[in-house]
């Protein structure tokens, strides 16, 4: 039986960069001990460069599901036979796997087949398998649950805000230093759309105020920004007091703006992406428990609706309420940083019937 794929993991001290860890992972899995060509080792180290962590990091992950698959059948990790991977992808799919999980794994094969240098593992009876599945799973693909400045209103404008959303969330989070801070968090971070990446990363130095009270807030790099143009995006007067506030009892005049009190630390020294999710989650709970001590929620619904929420929350919210707002797509996919109009799109079917702009315009009609 093959040897299993080893992971690449950082010795102590020393960490493994992305880039080096993949493309390591790879050549073991491909050619094992083996020495391959020197197109081979520039084509995986050109890509492993260029590519973004996230996508190196999936890639990795498919790599250590197909190891696994095929040491069970005392096999090399790759190549992978075009009828190996039509039997990978139905044992996924009988074991309740979603089909965009399948079809990720799919695409991460073909990938890394490519790069090594091999044969593609996917020929037609693959795709119409995978075609199969796409008609079979009709399981609604999960999404974050968004957090809405005003909640589910009708109109975004005028009406007050529900008590389930960030507005309401905000005035309940206690003026202590964790909470000052978290408060600012997710103020900025519901702003601009900021992905959990963007809002860890904001420094003291990036905020540039304007008269109005009202600041532009530069990105050196995002998930859609690789090669690091960096982008301007706007924060409202509401989150530059909860900035300067939290700022100011931090004694911050340089650096990362939201720096760990309790949760975990990145190696560089802001708060770790993971926390913002646990904070969110965290502050959502106890602003939600006085609602179910009093009946106005089940701890069933709280529960839920903590469970729904991500660190994602904050970004589909933001969308979802510049669609209620009227906004166009062309503004928001500037606004929110979107390469391409699906997802935000997808966040917006989401809206509640009564919040849409459709009905905010029909409502009128007389």
């Amino acid at each position: 039986m093959a040897a299993a794929l080893p992971v690449a993991e950082p010795a102590p001290g020393a960490p493994v960069a992305p880039a080096d860890g993949f493309r390591a992972d790879l050549l073991r899995a491909a050619f094992g001990p083996e020495v391959p060509g020197e197109t081979v080792h520039r084509t995986i180290a050109a890509f492993a460069g260029a590519a973004s962590p996230n996508t190196l990091r999936a890639l990795r992950s498919d790599l250590k599901h197909i190891d696994a698959f095929q040491q069970r059948r005392g096999r090399p990790a790759l190549p992978l036979a075009p009828g190996d991977c039509f039997i990978l992808v139905d044992e996924r799919a009988r074991a309740g796997s979603a089909k965009a999980s399948i079809d990720r794994l799919v695409a991460s094969a073909v990938r890394l087949h490519q790069l090594a240098g091999l044969p593609s593992p996917v020929d037609d009876t693959v795709r119409w398998k995978l075609k199969e599945i796409r008609k079979a799973d009709t399981r609604p693909v999960r999404q974050a649950l968004g957090l809405r400045i005003k909640g589910e209103v009708g109109d975004v404008h005028t009406d007050a805000p529900h008590p389930i959303s960030l507005l309401a969330l905000l005035e309940s989070i206690p003026a202590n230093p964790a909470g000052l801070r978290d408060r600012a968090l997710l103020s900025c971070a519901y702003d601009a759309g900021l992905r959990r990446s963007e809002v860890v990363r904001a420094r003291v130095e990036h905020f540039e105020p304007l008269p109005s009270g009202e600041a532009a807030l530069f990105l050196p790099r995002s998930k859609t920004d690789q090669e690091g143009e960096g982008a301007r995006v706007w924060m409202s007067a509401r989150t530059m007091h909860h900035v300067a506030v939290w700022q100011e009892a931090a004694e911050l005049t340089a650096g990362y703006v939201f720096q760990s009190l309790s949760y975990r630390i990145s190696p560089r020294g802001h708060l770790h992406e993971s926390a913002v999710a646990k904070i969110l989650k965290q502050r959502l709970a106890a602003h939600l428990a006085p609602m179910v001590e009093r009946g106005e929620l089940s701890q069933a619904e709280a529960d839920k609706i903590v469970e729904e929420m991500s660190a994602h929350s904050l970004r589909v919210g933001c969308d979802q309420d510049l669609f209620a707002a009227g906004v166009d797509i062309g503004a928001i996919m500037q606004g929110l940083r979107w390469t391409s109009p699906r997802q935000p799109l997808a966040y917006a079917r989401h809206l509640a019937p009564a919040s849409s702009k459709l009905a905010a315009v029909m409502r009128n009609v007389r």
